[in-house]
């Protein structure tokens, strides 16, 4: 057998189907893959963590962010949403407790449910292995959604990218923060750790996970909650705001990109 994907014995052999509704890839038969691709061959891959985001939210809080934008982009633009990768990109700080990993250093010891550390090589060669994967069977363009925002996470995946890049200059695979998609003059154009903006996205999106009264009665009200947003403030009726406002950014982004790749802009 050959060692790349045969697309005309694929298509001898397996029929497409209807596309359905669903846009996840572990729910997709098939034929519903290949009609899907054959309509917009793009594939949606959420990046978050499952980290400590203040004991009033739910650890998934990234990858939550995440996966609910790329499911309504795909929803409205067409493509594929792959399972959310757990595992990210963090700094080593000091916040005046000594070094310590991502908000740990915030709070001067190891927080519970941040099971999301990796070593950054290792996680670079985990999302290059993906993005290959998908590119080499039947998808042209791979788009990175991180909901998870420090600028080294930024640095790694724009790595990434700059790897998947064709010898002459093409780019089918990009990358992007949840927040960026917005328009950049756009005042709510920003993100933060577990305070009033993610916390208004999770009131949102996942409203029955969220307890605002956790905090209620500590001395350290706000451990490992970082933004000049307070949580106390945070609103459903914000979240839902910025998340129609980055799923229309995502849906231009990941539209335009494709186009660039067909040359048609």
């Amino acid at each position: 057998m050959r060692t790349y994907y045969e697309a005309d014995k694929v298509r001898n052999e397996i029929p497409n189907e209807p596309i359905p509704d669903e846009v996840r890839a572990i729910y997709l038969r098939p034929g519903e893959l290949l009609s899907i691709q054959e309509q917009f061959p793009v594939a949606f891959q959420p990046l978050g963590t499952l980290e400590w985001h203040g004991r009033h939210n739910p650890l998934g809080v990234d990858s939550l962010k995440a996966e609910h934008l790329c499911l309504e982009a795909a929803k409205q633009a067409g493509g594929v949403v792959m399972p959310a990768i757990h595992f990210a990109a963090d700094a080593y700080w000091d916040a005046g407790f000594g070094i310590g990993y991502g908000m740990d250093a915030t709070a001067g010891y190891q927080l519970p449910g941040s099971f999301y550390a990796i070593d950054t090589a290792l996680f670079s060669a985990l999302l290059l292995n993906a993005c290959r994967n998908y590119l080499n069977r039947g998808f042209k363009l791979v788009v990175l959604v991180s909901g998870h925002n420090p600028a080294i996470q930024q640095n790694v995946l724009d790595e990434v990218c700059y790897h998947c890049k064709s010898p002459d200059g093409f780019e089918p695979v990009c990358f992007t923060m949840d927040y960026l998609l917005m328009e950049a003059d756009d005042p709510r154009r920003a993100s933060d750790h577990a305070a009033g903006i993610e916390t208004s996205m999770m009131l949102h999106l996942n409203k029955d996970r969220v307890n605002m009264e956790a905090n209620v009665g500590h001395a350290r009200e706000h451990l490992g909650i970082g933004g000049s947003m307070l949580y106390s403030d945070a609103t459903a009726e914000e979240g839902e705001l910025r998340f129609n406002r980055q799923v229309a950014g995502l849906v231009k982004f990941a539209t335009e990109r494709h186009k660039r790749l067909l040359g048609t802009i």
